[in-house]
């Protein structure tokens, strides 16, 4: 049986297979991918700058603004969402003025996202902030996480 992703992967004409490989190079080094970066795909491609741009928003794993220095991650699974992830997640939100279509701060001092599920569903609601699991998180100490941070930067 095949999974959805390698079944999807299959199906991709292979110029969307080559491009799908060098944007991954290019945010690998850079850390996104420039609109510059894309301007110059399509045409080298011989394509539309707006098929390359839904090529690249299709895939959640791509950037096309700079992420933070700092990286907060919000566990969305059931259990965390269950026990207040989405509280969580607004707090965050309006600690650091982000609007619904921003995920970085304006400062480029954090980048929140939310993710679908980190595994340790026992310590719900958790955040990961910079590679290290805060459990049982709650609203009010959204505050203290984020100077935490800035201690460290």
């Amino acid at each position: 049986m095949i999974n959805d992703a390698g079944d999807k992967w299959e199906k991709l004409p292979e110029i969307d297979k080559q491009l799908i490989n060098i944007l991954n190079q290019v945010q690998a080094e850079k850390g996104f991918i420039p609109r510059s970066v894309l301007i110059e795909l399509a045409d080298k491609a011989g394509i539309p700058e707006a098929q390359l741009q839904g090529l690249v928003s299709f895939f959640n794993s791509f950037r096309t603004r700079p992420a933070g220095m700092h990286k907060i991650s919000v566990c969305y699974g059931t259990a965390c969402y269950a026990k207040g992830a989405p509280l969580l997640y607004d707090r965050l939100k309006t600690e650091l003025n982000l609007d619904d279509y921003e995920d970085t701060s304006a400062d480029g001092f954090v980048t929140v996202d939310q993710v679908y599920c980190v595994g340790a569903c026992s310590r719900a609601p958790l955040v990961v902030a910079d590679g290290e699991i805060k459990s049982k998180m709650q609203s009010f100490q959204v505050p203290f996480l984020l100077e935490n941070l800035r201690k460290k930067t």
